[in-house]
């Protein structure tokens, strides 16, 4: 369970990191234009759009290697854990108790019929 809330975090930090390469990446409106080029400023003319690219690879990469690794990881909590939950669970209906058995309810009070108006 531990291993799995560290891939689970991981996991999250791959995501976010994904997401900001790929916004940072020149474009008709991403988080590059929006930051004024800082990033063409810091890599040079093209030296940003390769460095990003390849960013982009590597960590798309390891993005699908986590999904794996989740997968097959929740895969093995799933299995492990269901043969203790159905002992649990005969335990629980051997202890159980009936349930004592209520009264009927009462008939409700009888309504006089509605009168049809007299007339037409």
């Amino acid at each position: 369970m531990v291993l799995y809330t560290i891939a689970l975090v991981v996991h999250a930090i791959i995501c976010a990191a994904l997401v900001l390469v790929i916004l940072s990446q020149t474009s008709k409106g991403g988080l590059d234009a929006n930051l004024g080029g800082a990033a063409m400023n810091v890599f040079g003319g093209s030296g940003a759009s390769q460095f990003l690219k390849k960013w982009t690879q590597i960590l798309a990469l390891i993005f699908v290697a986590s999904c794996l690794l989740l997968a097959f990881l929740v895969k093995d909590i799933k299995s492990g854990g269901n043969s203790n939950v159905q002992e649990r669970q005969k335990k629980i209906n051997d202890t159980e108790q009936a349930a004592p058995a209520k009264a009927p309810a009462p008939a409700p009070a009888s309504t006089p019929a509605p009168v049809a108006p007299a007339g037409n």
